[in-house]
């Protein structure tokens, strides 16, 4: 009987963070034993969900192992790594003979003693299971290494930023993965550098345009498989950068033509596809400005979606500093703020000291009269792709001057306007809504908002330049370099 291994380890790295992943923030994220599949499906879980039940459509046995998801974070500690890597090792191990591997992995995490551990995983995976068809999922904002592409049968990476396309994603890879096991095609991938370090947004052209041709080239079987690793620049490693990767059937040399191509077509839209980025006090200006709301302001910087605290002060102080009554901030990270407001009760007038506490990038703390509006034990929200998650523990304040702001006791990403309904707030009558996101807010703002604006911080890392803020990685790429790229 045809077997497949389900599981994988997911977490992003920033390298810039303070703050390391540790086993417990896997534990909070959600580490699961074989179990993944048996609860409602989560960011991270659900490719496992659509393996599962396109493999039992099939008549396949699944064995399902570890499935461990941490929020985005500094470093991940080396003896985390090593506890769950050698436990989700043993598990492939213990499942005995195997045909196929799939796993969910990000690509882009990174151990105190390990700069590659999704590459160092598949290769240690390859030496248990020489014969198996090995497959992964990985998010857009992967470090695309040698070792990752030469350990797996297939890689599959997110084609849409914000990432609304995970369960899409995983369907093709299952896909590609069974005709590959059945002998029906021969995959063969082909690796382009790109040479940038970039945020592309897929939400409008040209980007959406260049998502709709990779979807078209494997439409019409030009290509198995065509994945732009867009790369994460807070993710400080010696292979750092955007990739583009081509999986044709049985013919290499197709295979890297496409992919050189598509690389060159990335460089030559550089200059179309860089996002305008404002300071903070000019974007709360701007704002204040436009003739209606809400206008969305992404706090780009203090993105917990790329391992940032969540409690950086410069956006709120620049809407206290310009008399932003209505507006509304958050979901900003303040355990000690959430217990005091929580013990004081709903109503509660209070002198209150709120973010700067998780880096020296999250600014100065802020001492605010505020009186608590709202306090909700267990918060969810929509997630990019449509699951829910926790929240935590949340409470909403409202400061003298009018300005609502929005904490919990858990660092988490802004992605759904539930984040604040749930809350109370009705987020089309506030005038200005500052999210804790860099894009991922997208997909359910949208709908609600008059406009969008991204703002950075002054401590935000620089990777535009005009200096290499890297250790590990030179500075030869666009925009430090316009020559970076040399077309044949």
């Amino acid at each position: 009987m045809t077997r497949v291994f389900i599981g994988g380890i997911a977490t992003e790295s920033n390298s810039f963070s303070p703050v390391p992943t540790t086993l417990s923030d896997f534990e909070k994220g959600g580490l699961f034993h074989g179990t993944a599949t048996r609860v409602d499906p989560q960011h991270f879980t659900a490719p496992l969900h659509v393996w599962r039940a396109r493999a039992e459509a099939e008549g396949i046995d699944v064995v399902e192992g570890l499935m461990a998801a941490a929020q985005p974070g500094g470093t991940t500690v080396a003896s985390a790594w090593h506890s769950l890597r050698d436990r989700l090792l043993e598990d492939i191990r213990a499942a005995g003979p195997l045909d196929m591997v799939l796993l969910n992995l990000h690509g882009a995490m990174i151990a105190s003693d390990e700069f590659d551990c999704e590459g160092a995983l598949l290769a240690a995976i390859r030496a248990i299971c020489p014969e198996a068809i090995i497959g992964c999922e990985l998010d857009l904002h992967c470090h695309l290494t040698a070792r990752i592409v030469d350990s797996a049968d297939l890689v599959v990476a997110y084609k849409q930023y914000p990432h609304t396309d995970i369960v899409e994603r995983a369907e093709d890879l299952w896909s590609l993965a069974l005709r590959t096991l059945r002998k029906e095609v021969a995959p063969v991938a082909a690796v382009a550098e790109c040479h940038m370090l970039s945020v592309w947004h897929t939400t409008k052209p040209p980007m959406s345009d260049f998502v709709a041709r990779m979807h078209a080239l494997e439409a019409e079987g030009t290509a198995l498989s065509v994945s732009f690793c867009h790369g994460f620049a807070l993710g400080d490693t010696p292979d750092l950068g955007s990739r583009m990767l081509v999986y044709a059937d049985g013919s290499p040399a197709e295979a890297q033509q496409l992919a050189e191509r598509l690389a060159q077509e990335i460089w030559e839209l550089r200059h179309q596809t860089r996002i305008p980025v404002m300071n903070e006090a000019d974007a709360v200006a701007a704002a204040l400005a436009a003739p209606k709301g809400p206008v969305v302001i992404a706090d780009v910087a203090d993105n917990p979606g790329t391992g940032a605290g969540a409690d950086s002060t410069y956006l709120l102080s620049a809407l206290i500093d310009a008399g932003a009554k209505g507006a509304v901030v958050g979901v900003m990270y303040d355990p000690m703020a959430v217990e005091i407001c929580a013990g004081a009760g709903e109503g509660a007038e209070l002198a209150l000291r709120i973010g700067g506490k998780f880096s020296p990038r999250s600014g100065p703390p802020l001492d605010l009269d505020v009186k608590v509006l709202r306090i909700v034990p267990d918060l969810h929200q929509t997630t990019v792709a449509g699951q829910r998650m926790i929240c935590g523990n949340a409470v909403l304040v409202e400061t003298t001057g009018g300005i609502r702001i929005a904490l919990s006791d858990r660092r988490i990403q802004t992605f759904h306007p539930d984040a604040f309904t749930g809350l109370g707030v009705d987020v089309t009558a506030a005038p200005v809504i500052v999210v804790k996101s860099t894009q991922h807010f997208h997909a359910g703002f949208a709908p609600v908002a008059a406009d969008i604006l991204y703002a950075r911080s002054p401590t935000a890392v620089q990777f535009e330049g005009p200096v290499n803020p890297f250790r590990h990685r030179d500075g030869n790429y666009w925009p430090l370099s316009d020559k970076a790229f040399r077309p044949n």
